[in-house]
């Protein structure tokens, strides 16, 4: 998970003083009814994704995946291994950028940490941004610079992982590679990122471009409310101008850092993907199909109803490997693995890195900056 991946965020003073006390809030903000069917609705998805999807959408068996995955040598897992700690490294600057003054092992640190708790938790993108206030704050940063990271950081990572895709189609159809739906697909993909660039740079502009920005989102949100029957929540054209006094200073200044280092860490994570297939012998694939399933799994990736969209992402990036002419086993092995790392490996690191946290009394600090 990175830092900003779910909006929710938590306002109580009292669950913003350590990290324990911010997960626990967010636990606790939920009934465990309500929980308890979470959990079971991720188990569920995942279960049939894995046992039922997966299988059916390849024609591969698990046990021809093993097979495939033993024939990688020691040298070439510490590699990727390697590839995998550097995208850590880099996925830091984007941290750095977005919370001025924060440093880059607090970092690595910082985004480890939270990943570990929200991918253990159906449904706990909120758990992990509750984490990250309490991380923060003892390293001294205030509460209105945490919600600007994760608020900006958040909106970055929904222009990539929009773009992408769309790079990647663009990319087909320059090789001929593309269908006419595969081209249709990335008109509208365009026209979506479009829209939200043209959104963001009219919040940005002034108050009462945000201020008309958020009444027509707040009018969107509530005829929405009325067709599911649910509670309108409101509040929305406030919180749009409050997001552009909190965030158009840091933009304006940093919006390319911010940038660059949010591209850099998509292409550490494409060439980990690449690595693995060709390390396992998928030469059929070219480079712009491996890109091209790679950003529709991210896409995938951000289907909240499993952990980090785990599942969902496999499944999509397998069918279009397989769908583009590649061996079966050979890519459901390398998605796997490739979720082996961005995912599973992530929890035995960030529950090092959360003794890191509990050992490095010299980073606390005694009041907000």
């Amino acid at each position: 998970m990175e830092l900003g991946e779910d909006p929710l965020i938590t306002t109580d003073p009292a669950a913003l003083e350590d990290p324990t006390t911010a997960v626990e809030a967010e636990l606790h903000r939920k009934s465990m009814r309500r929980r308890v069917l979470e959990a079971a609705v991720s188990l569920a998805a995942l279960a049939i994704l894995f046992a039922l999807v997966i299988p059916r959408v390849t024609g591969s068996t698990y046990r021809e995946v093993a097979d495939q995955l033993r024939t990688l040598s020691g040298a070439q897992i510490a590699a990727l291994t390697g590839v995998w700690a550097v995208g850590l490294v880099v996925y830091a600057g984007v941290l750095v950028a977005v919370l001025p003054g924060l440093r880059r092992t607090q970092a690595v640190v910082l985004n480890t940490a939270t990943s570990a708790v929200s991918n253990v938790v159906p449904f706990g993108g909120a758990v992990g941004v509750g984490a990250t206030y309490g991380m923060c704050r003892s390293w001294g940063f205030s509460l209105p610079a945490i919600t600007l990271a994760i608020l900006v950081s958040g909106v970055w990572n929904v222009l990539v992982k929009l773009g992408l895709p769309i790079v990647a189609l663009a990319l087909l159809a320059m090789t001929g590679q593309a269908s006419g739906g595969l081209v249709a697909a990335a008109i509208v993909g365009i026209a979506v990122l479009v829209a939200a660039i043209t959104v963001l740079s009219l919040v940005l502009r002034s108050d009462s471009l945000a201020t008309a920005v958020g009444r027509f989102l707040q009018r969107v949100l509530s005829r929405v409310c009325q067709i599911v029957r649910r509670p309108d929540p409101g509040g929305v054209e406030a919180a749009v101008v409050e997001f552009r006094h909190r965030s158009s200073a840091l933009i304006a200044r940093r919006w390319p850092r911010i940038t660059g280092w949010m591209l850099g860490y998509s292409w550490m994570q494409f060439l980990l993907q690449l690595l693995i297939l060709r390390w396992l012998g998928e030469t059929a694939l070219s480079g712009v199909e491996v890109f091209a399933a790679f950003a529709f799994g991210r896409l995938l990736s951000t289907i909240p109803i499993t952990p980090s969209g785990v599942g969902f992402a496999d499944t999509g990036a397998v069918a279009a490997l397989v769908a583009f002419g590649g061996d079966p086993a050979i890519c459901t092995a390398g998605v796997l693995l490739f979720t082996g790392f961005v995912y599973l490996l992530e929890i035995p690191v960030g529950a090092a890195s959360w003794l890191v946290w509990a050992r490095m009394s010299s980073w606390r600090a005694t009041r907000a900056v």
